[in-house]
């Protein structure tokens, strides 16, 4: 069986392809470093992931996110660890914690004048890190620090560089202090934590697996204590991210099972739902009806339904708009509220369905463009024309599929010069693949005799 196994084990071998050592450590020593062009190319994409995040751009802050240098340091000091160069960690500590307040103050300098201060999905995407962003930090870090040590694997650092996304959480750390809004702060930053300790430490895995060389033998005692320090340091930040990542579960879990309760009373008789309000957080379903149904008989068939799909503690408010017409205010806002969703919906879908027609007409305005060139090109070349006309359709020779084609239709009473045909045919071929440009020259016919007025 063993042997059976080995070819396919030798597959995974990460010693295939492996740089050489000394390779691999100059390189890592060289990405550490936080002088000149690194920390100008730090703040320059610190601005562009801030007016990304500032804008709601998903591609600039991608943008920002492939030129960012803070990589460096990160692995730098999970590469110390793993070889127990401990100056290295100091250093790539010391230039980590530099770039990441040069990257604050540039953020919080620009969120400071920036006229745009709504935060916005992109921005807040980055404020409540759960367990999910730490298996990204690991297993990101991990993929960059194989490539790290590999002689060429060109596609995977700038994928590791955007799947880690350590840029954007320092920039919205920075919109927060910006603001005063010190719980998007201490998320973001949380989150900018996250990811600096498990790509350190996928770094670390991933050396020991490698079997890199150490640089300084530790005795055993200490190396326990690194192991425990380093331990200790990751359960720090993993367990706060995984009691978020549970609360966000079971708000997904009550919303779901309230949109299933809900679909019961749409086409109910006895009701008619005026609007509806779920906070998968608080575990609150709030609803206004009006109709021959009770609030508070239906606040029990609601409680009922979502105690049966295991959301005993959920809270239900009902309220009746047409028995309390004193109390419409709350009812007008939570409407209010719905029908600007719902218009930012219709506003959402309306511009993807203009962009996809536009995505429509741009064949044919490129196919007009090119009449139009077709049409200037036969009249500079066959100025004795009588009349030139371009028509599109449809041809097929023999048994060949039938492909587009644009017939050029010149009426002349000279013959045409061959050479400049077969030149203009070739170029129209190139500046138009996959469509058949053919030239068609027609003589000019003249009058017959009998065909003269007396």
């Amino acid at each position: 069986m063993a042997d059976r196994l080995s070819p396919l084990l030798r597959r995974f071998d990460l010693r295939y392809d492996q740089e050489d050592p000394a390779v691999i450590d100059a390189q890592i020593r060289q990405g550490v470093n936080a002088v000149g062009a690194n920390l100008w190319v730090l703040i320059f994409a610190i601005m562009v992931a801030s007016i990304g995040l500032n804008v709601n751009s998903t591609a600039v802050i991608i943008g920002a996110m492939l030129i960012s240098p803070l990589m460096g340091p990160i692995v730098g000091i999970g590469y110390g660890a793993a070889i127990n160069d401990f100056p290295l960690i100091r250093r790539a500590a010391a230039n980590l914690g530099l770039m990441a307040g040069i990257s604050l103050v540039t953020a919080v300098l620009y969120f400071s004048v920036s006229p745009l201060s709504e935060a916005r999905s992109e921005l807040l995407a980055r404020t409540s890190p759960t367990l999910w962003d730490v298996l990204i930090a690991f297993f990101g870090g991990a993929a960059g620090m194989v490539a790290n040590t590999r002689k060429s694997v060109p596609n995977v650092v700038p994928g590791v560089a955007i799947a880690t996304a350590l840029m954007p959480p320092l920039c919205t750390a920075g919109y927060g202090i910006a603001n005063g809004n010190w719980e998007y702060a201490t998320g973001a930053f949380y989150l900018f934590a996250i990811n600096g300790v498990f790509i350190a430490l996928s770094t670390l895995v991933f050396v020991k697996i490698a079997g890199l060389p150490q640089r300084v033998d530790v005795d055993a005692r200490t190396a326990r204590r690194h192991r425990w320090i380093i331990m200790a340091v990751a359960t720090l930040m993993a367990v706060p991210s995984g009691v978020l990542a549970w609360r966000l579960v079971q708000a997904e879990r009550f919303e779901a099972a309230a949109g299933r309760v809900l679909a019961d009373y749409r086409d109910d008789p006895r009701v008619v739902v005026l609007a509806t309000q779920v906070d998968g957080k608080a575990k609150t379903l709030r609803l206004a009806i009006t109709g021959d149904l009770a609030p508070e008989a239906l606040r029990g068939e609601i409680q009922r339904k979502l105690q049966a799909q295991g959301q005993g503690a959920a809270r239900v408010d009902v309220r009746d708009a047409s028995a309390h017409a004193a109390d419409m205010k709350p009812i007008e806002e939570l409407l209010r509220s719905q029908q600007t969703a719902n218009r930012d919906g219709q506003l959402e879908e309306a511009r993807q369905r203009l962009v996809m027609l536009e995505a429509e007409l741009e064949p044919l305005r490129a196919r007009e463009r090119l009449e139009r060139e077709l049409l200037a090109e036969v009249r500079a070349q066959f100025p004795e024309a009588e009349s030139v006309s371009v028509s599109a359709g449809v041809g097929q020779d023999g048994e060949s599929t039938p492909a587009p084609v644009l017939l050029v239709h010149v009426i002349a009473d000279v013959a045409l010069d061959a050479d400049a045909s077969a030149r203009l045919q070739a170029g129209w071929a190139s500046r138009a693949p996959g469509t058949d440009v053919r030239l068609v020259v027609v003589p000019t016919v003249a009058p017959s005799p009998e065909a003269a007025p007396p």
